[in-house]
């Protein structure tokens, strides 16, 4: 929580990339690409997230937080919990079948999936528009996946007694900065997203503590039905 709100200072009133019309910074996409592809190539990992959501509302601003786990073991299991202000949810895949639960409102509902976790995203995104959140860390490719047109490095900084390198992104709708661990373990330890298009340019602010020597179990990715849960079935968005 202190870690989030120290860096919040990025994401104030000047969107950084947004006034300089710069273009791509050939350092600062090296370095996403091999944060992208280090994470791809780890068999297991766990992480543990806190995601600070910042919303206007009748001109307040209003702050929303969240606190993620999600578990790793490539190719065909994940697990995802997201617990906080708004949202009680987990998600399963499990060798085939992805299980999604609402715990506030009391439903479950089941799919059956391709035995890859890259493979079950894009078919939950494009075709049950289902979000999975930190998406970006449970893919094998992202670093194949990830082309950016603007962005920028902006040195060396310590993010939680760990030295970071800082880089920088932005599309026509979002801005995004990103710090990465520097050394032979480019994990991505903090980032943050900037809406460009919302009113006030809403934010959002996750940190990371990565679990790489945690022991995970194939019981981590086996649903447990509990009681007075209702079962419903998921329909195409297309």
């Amino acid at each position: 929580m202190k870690l989030a709100k120290k860096f919040l200072f990025v994401a104030g009133a000047t969107l950084l990339l947004s006034t300089t019309g710069i273009l791509a910074s050939s350092q600062a996409n090296t370095i996403i690409s091999k944060a992208f592809k280090y994470v791809g190539s780890l068999d297991k990992y766990s992480l543990d997230a806190i995601v600070i959501n910042d919303d206007m509302r009748d001109g307040k601003s209003i702050k929303y937080k969240h606190n993620v786990a999600i578990k790793v073991d490539r190719p065909d299991k994940f697990r995802v919990d997201i617990k906080g202000d708004i949202k009680d949810r987990s998600s399963y895949l499990n060798s085939g079948l992805f299980t999604m639960i609402d715990y506030g409102f009391g439903y479950y509902g089941e799919l059956k999936t391709a035995n890859n976790i890259d493979r079950v995203l894009d078919d939950i995104f494009e075709r049950y528009g289902i979000k999975a959140p930190l998406a970006q860390l449970l893919y094998s490719d992202m670093h194949k996946r990830t082309k950016l047109r603007r962005s920028r490095y902006f040195g060396v900084a310590t993010l939680g007694g760990v030295e970071c390198d800082y880089v920088a992104f932005a599309d026509r709708k979002k801005e995004v900065h990103v710090w990465i661990a520097t050394g032979d373990q480019p994990l991505v330890k903090c980032f943050i997203v900037i809406d460009k298009l919302g009113r006030g340019n809403p934010r959002s602010v996750t940190t990371i503590k990565w679990n790489l020597d945690t022991t995970i179990s194939d019981n981590d990715f086996i649903f447990k039905l509990p009681k007075g849960v209702t079962k419903i079935s998921i329909e195409s968005a297309n």
